[in-house]
C-alpha cells in the first residue's frame, strides 16, 4: 500500500476522500480537521469557530495543519489518516453569535416527494433536506467526509466496529436532545420500518450495520457485518444518515424535524414551495446566516434562468449551456454523479431481444457521448465507467466497451438477426435529461429500435428511482449516484433494490460479496472486476460525469457547491447582504 500526505489533491472528478477526526486510542483512524473562521462570527469580540473545510467540523484555533510528511493510508478514492487523537484534536465548540439577516430564495431544478429524507435516495434532494437535517458525518465541498453531529469517530483494528463520539448540547427543532439514543432510534427505524416511510434503497445504505448501541449518552457504537468503515460512512453521508427527531420518525413527511440551521415553517401540498426560518437554538449559531429561506421547485429551466436574471431568486440551478445567458451574479460548479443508462430488462423478460448481449452492445455503440456532451457545453465530461480518472478507486485500465460508430452499430445489430423493437424510457423533464435521451433515441432509430421518451410525472428523484426499482422501463436513463463504486454495485446487482431483474451476469455477485468481506482497499480489484463485467455486458452504459451549476446573486456569500451531491450546497455560513 502506498503512503501519501493527508493533503493529497482531491480536485479530480469524484475524488472521495475521507477526513475523519479520529478518537481516543492509538491506532484509531482519522485526520484532524482544518480551521476556518466562522462566517457568522464577529471579527472583534467573538472567537473564530474551528471547523473543517467549508464550515465542517470543529478544531482548535491553535492547531497546526499536518505536514506533507504526515502519513496516511492511500485507499484509492478514500484517504484515511492514521494518527490523530480525539481529545487533543477536537475540543469543545466556539460556536459564534446568532445574527441571521435577510430572506433567501433558492430555485431548484428537481421536485421531491416530501420532506421525509428516508423516502427518496436521490442526492439532488439534499438541496432541500440539507437545510433541515444533519448527520453524524457529511460530505464537504471538496468531496471529503468529515465529522458533523459526531465530533469524531474511531474504528477497531479489524474494521468491524465504528464508534462515534457526539457533540453535546445539540437538540432537534422540537427540543428533543440529540444523543446516542436518538442515533440508535434513527438507525433502527431506517433498517426496519420499510415502505412507505423508508424505501429499500435507503435502508440498504446501512446494509453493513448489524446492530447499533448506545455506549453512554454521547457515544454510539455501530457493530458491522464485516470490515466496513467505508461502506458505513458512504451510507451515513446519504439519506440514511440524516437524523430525524425520534418523535417524528414515521411522520417526517408532514413533520420534518431535524437538528439543522433552519426550521420548517410550511409547504404547499406538492412541496414545490417550502418555507423555513432561522433556528435560534442551533448548536453552531454563528453559521445561521439567513432569517428566512424559501426552497422552490422551478422545473422550467428557461423560466428559472429568466427569473434569476430578474432578481427573483437569490440562487438557482443553471445548465452549463445556459451560462452565456446569465446576466447577473456568480456561479459555483462541481462534479457530482455519473449519468448513463441501465438495461433493467437485460434478461429479456419484457423484450426478449435485450437478453442478447450483441443487441445491447449495438445500442451502446449508437450512443454518441462526445456529441451529446458537446451539445451540453461539457465535452470533457465524457466517461465510460464509474471511476473518472486512472488514479480513482476501481479504475479499469483494460475496459473494452464500444465507442460511438453508428455504421458499426447498425452492422452489429443486423448481424444478430433480431427484429427491431420498441421500449419506453422515463426521464426527468428539465436539464440535460431530455437532451441525452432524445439524442440516443434518434441514433437507435437507425438500428430499427424505437425508444419512446416520456417525462416523469411527478418530476422527482423518488419517481425516477421508483420506476427503476420496479422495472417500469426496460432501459432507463439514471444517475449512478452512490458515493463510491462498491456502493453502486451493492445497490444495483443481484437481488438489490435497484436491480429489477433480480440477477446479474456470472461472477458479479461473487465478486461483490468478496469485496464486502474485505477492507475497502483489499476489495478494490474485486470491485473493478465486477464493474468490468457489467460494462462489457452492456448492462450499465455510462455516458458522462455530471457537472452541475448553482448561480447566486451578488451579495450572497459562503455558497460552495458540494462535490458528489448535485445542485446542493450546505447552507451553514451562507449569508446575504
Amino acid at each position: 500500500m502506498s503512503r501519501i500526505g493527508w493533503k493529497r489533491g482531491i480536485g479530480l472528478a469524484f475524488a472521495f476522500s475521507l477526513i475523519a477526526a479520529a478518537c481516543g486510542d492509538e491506532g484509531a483512524t482519522g485526520t484532524p480537521p482544518a480551521i476556518v473562521e466562522d462566517p457568522g462570527a464577529s471579527n472583534d469580540d467573538t472567537a473564530p469557530v474551528a471547523t473543517a473545510p467549508d464550515g465542517a467540523s470543529p478544531a482548535t484555533p491553535s492547531e497546526e495543519e499536518p505536514t506533507e510528511e504526515e502519513e496516511t493510508a492511500d485507499l484509492g478514492q478514500v484517504v484515511v489518516a492514521e494518527t490523530a487523537n480525539c481529545a487533543a484534536d477536537v475540543p469543545p465548540l466556539a460556536p459564534g453569535t446568532f445574527a441571521p439577516s435577510g430572506d433567501f430564495t433558492y430555485a431548484i431544478s428537481i421536485a421531491l416527494n416530501s420532506l421525509n429524507p428516508h423516502d427518496d435516495q436521490t442526492p439532488a434532494t439534499f438541496a432541500y433536506y440539507g437545510w433541515i437535517y444533519e448527520g453524524l458525518v457529511r460530505q464537504n465541498a471538496d468531496g471529503s467526509v468529515v465529522p458533523w453531529l459526531a465530533r469524531c469517530w474511531e474504528t477497531n483494528d479489524d474494521g468491524s466496529e465504528v464508534t462515534f463520539y457526539l457533540h453535546e448540547g445539540v437538540t432537534f427543532h422540537d427540543g428533543t436532545p440529540f444523543d446516542a439514543d436518538a442515533v440508535v432510534a434513527n438507525v433502527e427505524f431506517v433498517k426496519t420500518a420499510g415502505p412507505p416511510q423508508v424505501i429499500p434503497p435507503v435502508a440498504g445504505q446501512l446494509g453493513i450495520v448489524d446492530t447499533v448501541e448506545a455506549i453512554d449518552e454521547h457515544t454510539v457504537q455501530f457493530n458491522l457485518a464485516g470490515p466496513g468503515e467505508i461502506l458505513l460512512l458512504s451510507g451515513l453521508i446519504r439519506n440514511s444518515g440524516l437524523m430525524v427527531s425520534p418523535a417524528a420518525l414515521g411522520s417526517a413527511a408532514g413533520s420534518p424535524i431535524g437538528t439543522g440551521p433552519y426550521v420548517w415553517i410550511g409547504s404547499n401540498p406538492d412541496f414545490t414551495e417550502n418555507d423555513l426560518a432561522a433556528n435560534a437554538d442551533y448548536w453552531q449559531p454563528g453559521l445561521v446566516g439567513l432569517e428566512t429561506v424559501s426552497l422552490i421547485a422551478a422545473i422550467d429551466q428557461v423560466a428559472r434562468v429568466d427569473a434569476f436574471n430578474a432578481g427573483q431568486y437569490d440562487a438557482a440551478v443553471v445548465r452549463l449551456n445556459d451560462l452565456d445567458i446569465l446576466t447577473t451574479g456568480d456561479i459555483s460548479t462541481n462534479f457530482t454523479v455519473r449519468i448513463g443508462f441501465v438495461v433493467a430488462d437485460w434478461t429479456g423478460e419484457q423484450i426478449p431481444q435485450l437478453a442478447n448481449r450483441e443487441v445491447r452492445c449495438a445500442m451502446a455503440q449508437a450512443l454518441n457521448r462526445q456529441g451529446i456532451q458537446s451539445q451540453l457545453n461539457d465535452p470533457d465530461a465524457v466517461n465510460y465507467q464509474f471511476a473518472t480518472n486512472p488514479s480513482d478507486y476501481a479504475y479499469i485500465d483494460d475496459l473494452d466497451v464500444p465507442d460511438f460508430d453508428i455504421e458499426a452499430a447498425k452492422a452489429r445489430f443486423d448481424a444478430t438477426g433480431e427484429e427491431g423493437f420498441t421500449f419506453t424510457n422515463g426521464h426527468l423533464p428539465g436539464g440535460f435529461w431530455p437532451t441525452v435521451s432524445s439524442a440516443w433515441s434518434t441514433a437507435l432509430s437507425e438500428l430499427g429500435i424505437t425508444m419512446q421518451n416520456e417525462a416523469l410525472d411527478p418530476p422527482t428523484g423518488g419517481e425516477m428511482f421508483g420506476r427503476l426499482a420496479r422495472g417500469a422501463h426496460p432501459v432507463q436513463i439514471i444517475p449512478f449516484n452512490e458515493p463510491n463504486a462498491l456502493m453502486s454495485l451493492v445497490a444495483r446487482t443481484g437481488t438489490a433494490g435497484f436491480n429489477p431483474s433480480g440477477s446479474s451476469p456470472e461472477g458479479v455477485v461473487e465478486l461483490v460479496t468478496a469485496a464486502r468481506g474485505k477492507n475497502f482497499a483489499d476489495g478494490e480489484a474485486d470491485v473493478a472486476a465486477a464493474w468490468k463485467i457489467m460494462l462489457e455486458e452492456c448492462i450499465f452504459i455510462i455516458n458522462n460525469t455530471l457537472t452541475t451549476v448553482v448561480a447566486y446573486q451578488d451579495g450572497v456569500e459562503g455558497l460552495q457547491h458540494t462535490q458528489g451531491l448535485p445542485i446542493h450546497f450546505w447552507p451553514h455560513g451562507v449569508t446575504k447582504s
